[in-house]
């Protein structure tokens, strides 16, 4: 009611949804340390990891030394297709230099993430090479799976790891251990 009583009745135009988040924000202090606030905005990238997927260029990689350093594409992802490299320096982003500063998580996200069909350019340092090798990356979504690895140990051990907790997790389990039981595991 106090919400109604300030937008129906309150001398001055007030922004309830940024009201609505400071008032959360301000109540989440008062409890236990380990209670936080997510902004609307920020839910889905948090919620990434759990729903299981998202939409970019398939690449894990690292910020090292101001420079975007692919770990390793996933396979069979947009990266991978077109030829980038585990080790390959992603150095310019649709012409634009990409290291430096600037060069932060965000930045990476900002940038090489997007909507699925939409085309990426990537300038790639590869090896000891000064030459760049241009790749016209287009985005796709991105399974982030929970389970990598499912294999027999010998004729009658499997052997499942569980990377991480998603909302796959489950049905990933179930189908590696009907793999596996359909290669005789007991």
């Amino acid at each position: 009611t106090t919400f109604y009583l300030i937008n129906n009745f309150y001398v001055d135009t007030a922004n309830l949804e940024e009201l609505t988040e400071e008032a959360i924000i301000s109540v989440l202090k008062e409890l236990d340390p380990h209670s936080a606030y997510i902004s609307k905005k920020d839910v889905e990238k948090a919620n990434e990891p759990l729903v299981g997927s998202f939409e970019g260029i398939g690449v894990t990689f690292q910020i090292f030394q101001d420079t975007i350093l692919v770990i390793s594409p996933v396979p069979g992802g947009p990266s991978d297709r077109v030829g980038i490299l585990a080790g390959d320096k992603i150095v310019k982003i649709d012409g634009e230099d990409a290291f430096g500063k600037k060069v932060t998580n965000e930045y990476v996200a900002e940038h090489l993430r997007g909507k699925k069909g939409t085309k990426v350019t990537l300038g790639i340092k590869r090896g000891k090479s000064d030459e760049l090798i241009d790749f016209d990356v287009i985005r796709d979504k991105i399974p982030l799976n929970s389970i990598d690895a499912a294999f027999m140990v010998d004729k009658n051990v499997g052997y499942i790891n569980l990377d991480r907790f998603a909302k796959t997790s489950n049905t990933e389990f179930e189908e590696s251990l009907a793999k596996l039981k359909s290669q005789k595991m007991k």
